[in-house]
């Protein structure tokens, strides 16, 4: 993962850093675009973490806060590239625990092996991946909770007639 580092003045006039990086490559301008906020000091009102998600642009930024417990290493906050909140994705947290282990530190605590991040749908663990060298490349989570559907599947006959067809009718 490449990574572009800065900072930036808050409304509130605090500084407050972050990185940008490109999750699932090792170039520039591939995969999938991050941008990590770091607010330490937890100086971001909810509006300043939408506003920021907006003016990045990504298709999701995280905002990482100090852990709700002590024995995580962050609370991150996932947001859309409109400003809404997201429970939980994949490529933020992978990206987000990266950025973490590359900074070796967090809120006081060593970020290695193990990250735990919580988020709005629960606790995520990550398992981050070296490479030959020791530095941190990338990470392996596990979903705060199965895969399931909140609602029972589409009928063969109302899918068909989304697309324009007959439910008899057979298509590849």
């Amino acid at each position: 993962m490449d990574v572009w580092r800065r900072a930036f003045v808050s409304a509130a006039s605090s500084s407050v850093r972050f990185e940008t990086v490109d999750v699932f490559s090792s170039h520039k301008f591939g995969g999938n675009q991050l941008a990590v906020v770091l607010d330490e000091q937890r100086r971001l009102s909810d509006d300043d973490m939408r506003r920021i998600a907006i003016e990045f642009g990504f298709s999701e930024t995280t905002i990482v806060l100090p852990p709700k417990s002590e024995a995580n290493t962050a609370w991150v906050r996932i947001f859309s590239k409109d400003g809404d909140e997201m429970p939980f994705a994949g490529h933020p947290n992978v990206g987000t625990a990266t950025v973490l282990a590359w900074r070796r530190s967090i809120f006081g605590k060593e970020v290695r092996g193990t990250v735990l991040l919580e988020e709005k749908a629960g606790l995520v663990p990550l398992e981050l991946i070296e490479d030959e060298a020791g530095r941190p490349v990338g990470a392996t989570l596990t979903a705060p909770e199965p895969f399931s559907l909140s609602s029972p599947p589409l009928p063969a006959e109302a899918a068909a007639a989304l697309i324009g067809l007959e439910a008899s009718e057979r298509f590849l």
